[in-house]
């Protein structure tokens, strides 16, 4: 993509949704713009969703989750230049995957992100995100996939 935002590019990205034994979901504050996130980033040239899903949670959280994967489909998106540190315009896949923690993990915590040159250093404030809690602090792309990881986590009871 050039100059304005080549829209044809679609850019794959993958979003690990990891929920605790409480069914709570893990979200954080990110410092470059303020916004409630989940973890996500760009799948690089070769790498597997799957993987990547795992690589992000690591890098953003410091939580290396090696159980298994539940596969919640993709959500098509058009981000526009300007907001969440997007220089230009251009369409996003993301690929969404339920993880369920497989020991306690603290209420809140910090971590400083690493792997990616745009978020090296920054530091991430997460916390937990219950069923019923608001979620109009999230944008509408993160709301959709919280309401699918509601979804599926009703559907398993």
């Amino acid at each position: 993509m050039q100059g304005g935002g080549d829209c044809t590019t679609v850019i794959p990205k993958a979003c690990a949704c990891l929920v605790d034994a409480g069914g709570r979901l893990l979200v954080f504050r990110h410092p470059g713009d303020g916004n409630m996130q989940l973890p996500k980033g760009t799948i690089e040239p070769g790498e597997a969703p799957e993987v990547a899903a795992r690589r992000e949670l690591l890098e953003e959280s410091g939580i290396d989750h090696v159980g298994p994967l539940q596969p919640l489909g993709t959500l098509e998106r058009e981000c526009e230049a300007g907001i969440e540190g997007n220089t230009i315009r251009h369409a996003q896949r993301w690929h969404l995957f339920l993880m369920r923690a497989d020991r306690p993990l603290p209420e809140t915590f910090e971590h400083v992100a690493m792997g990616s040159p745009e978020e090296d250093g920054l530091v991430f404030s997460f916390s937990w995100l219950s069923a019923g809690d608001d979620i109009s602090q999230f944008t509408p792309p993160y709301r959709q996939t919280i309401e699918r990881v509601r979804e599926a986590l009703a559907a398993a009871r």
